[in-house]
């Protein structure tokens, strides 16, 4: 349900940056400046980089981030619980969720099998402490790790290229704007090599793609709606204590299971959240 039909919005004007020109971050300061430019009362947006780019255009009107991303060690707020300035809203991962997703992968593929990882480097999960977590843990876990760094569409057409030569025994997509703006075309990339895939969107198992492990987006915008109606109601964003994902979804598309010849382990099955057959 969105913020008009809550009556949230009426006679207020909540600017809502939702636009990723197919995974262009170019665009991203002009877009921010233009929403700017149009004087709304509050602005709701999403993923680290845009956050960024709107934070240089204003340090006045009330931001609202529903998905950001280490909001502290990124120097947009003082603390979690007294951001300060003019923004506030939710962070929409966990610091665990590469490991988790590797993890995953370790009970789909035997020990010692090659796994290969995508990572926007535009994102968190780029910084030196997340490649190391990855390779550290896929030692632990008796396997062989390799991270391909993404910024822009043709780095994802070209990695699936080499993919596909040399094929791993499973891929884990770690979550970054672009890679949610690509959603549909990436799931479509990856099927075509049948291994096993896990995705940071659920809405990328619902596409089509084999596994998910994230954050409930849908629920983190519901909860942010929450923060756009106090802000309108008077409450300054910089005193609204910064939320974190309440859990993470396991979703697992069976269909796409049964397509690619993998099996799913029962015990991976009972985890979780949401099956789709």
């Amino acid at each position: 349900m969105g913020l008009a039909e809550h009556g949230w919005t009426e006679g207020r004007n909540v600017a809502i940056e939702a636009r990723w020109a197919e995974g262009r971050m170019e665009r991203v300061p002009s877009l921010a400046a233009e929403l700017v430019a149009s004087n709304p009362d509050v602005i709701l947006t999403a993923a680290n980089p845009v956050i960024a780019e709107v934070r240089k255009a204003t340090r006045s009107i009330p931001i609202v981030m529903a998905t950001g991303a280490d909001p502290v060690g990124w120097g947009f707020v003082t603390s979690l619980a007294r951001p300060g300035g003019n923004l506030t809203g939710l962070t929409g991962f966990y610091e665990s969720t590469p490991i988790k997703m590797l993890e995953l992968a370790s009970a789909l593929v035997p020990r010692g099998a090659h796994v290969a990882a995508i990572l926007e480097t535009n994102t968190i999960f780029s910084r030196e402490r997340y490649r190391n977590q990855l390779t550290d843990n896929a030692q632990t876990l008796g396997l062989q790790m390799r991270i391909f760094d993404v910024s822009k569409r043709e780095d994802v057409d070209r990695i699936f290229a080499v993919l596909a030569k040399d094929r791993p025994a499973a891929l884990i997509v770690l979550p970054g704007p672009m890679i949610f703006a690509l959603g549909r075309d990436l799931v479509n990339g990856a099927g075509s090599l049948s291994i096993p895939v896990i995705y940071p969107f659920e809405e990328m198992t619902e596409a089509g793609g084999l596994m998910s492990y994230a954050a409930d987006l849908l629920d983190n915008y519901r909860r942010a709606a929450r923060f756009v109606d106090r802000i309108l109601r008077g409450a300054n964003a910089g005193d609204l204590a910064i939320e974190q994902p309440t859990r993470l979804r396991l979703a697992i598309n069976m269909r796409a299971a049964k397509a690619q010849g993998i099996r799913i382990p029962q015990s991976i099955l009972q985890r979780a959240d949401r099956v789709m057959e």
